[in-house]
């Protein structure tokens, strides 16, 4: 039986995305710095080579409470990302709720992320990686 990592949580995900903007950094009340971007998660073609619907995440990324630098890295690296850009994060996922204006409910897939790399397909070329690439739905 494989050995469990007792501190990771069930929610701990590892996903591979492509932004579907530029990634903002903004500061709290505090000045704290923290990033954001909105990705998605292609999950590839129907038999008939339609797109299967994408999921969409907001990627977020905080610099500790107890951190002496301005930024932490991983606010950096999530800041660096630009629109169409795949990156891979490692971090937990949540579902955040609010009423719109119009009284509806909203829901949002979000991920607080601890790690961001970016993301190519190793020895491909361009036209090859657009094949492989899906459009958001």
């Amino acid at each position: 039986m494989a050995a469990q990592n007792k501190n990771r949580p069930s929610n701990y995900v590892i996903l591979t995305l492509q932004a579907i903007a530029d990634s903002e950094t903004q500061f709290g009340p505090s000045g704290k710095a923290w990033s954001h971007v909105r990705a998605f998660l292609s999950q590839g073609k129907n038999e008939d080579d339609s797109y299967k619907p994408s999921i969409f995440f907001e990627v977020k990324a905080f610099t500790k409470k107890d951190a002496k630098a301005d930024m932490s890295p991983v606010v950096k690296a999530l800041g660096a990302v630009t629109d169409r850009s795949r990156f891979t994060v490692k971090g937990r996922l949540a579902m955040t709720e609010w009423n719109g204006s119009d009284g509806a409910k909203h829901q949002q897939l979000v991920i607080v992320t601890n790690s961001v790399d970016p993301f190519s397909f190793d020895g491909e070329t361009d036209s090859e990686t657009e094949e492989l690439e899906g459009e958001p739905a």
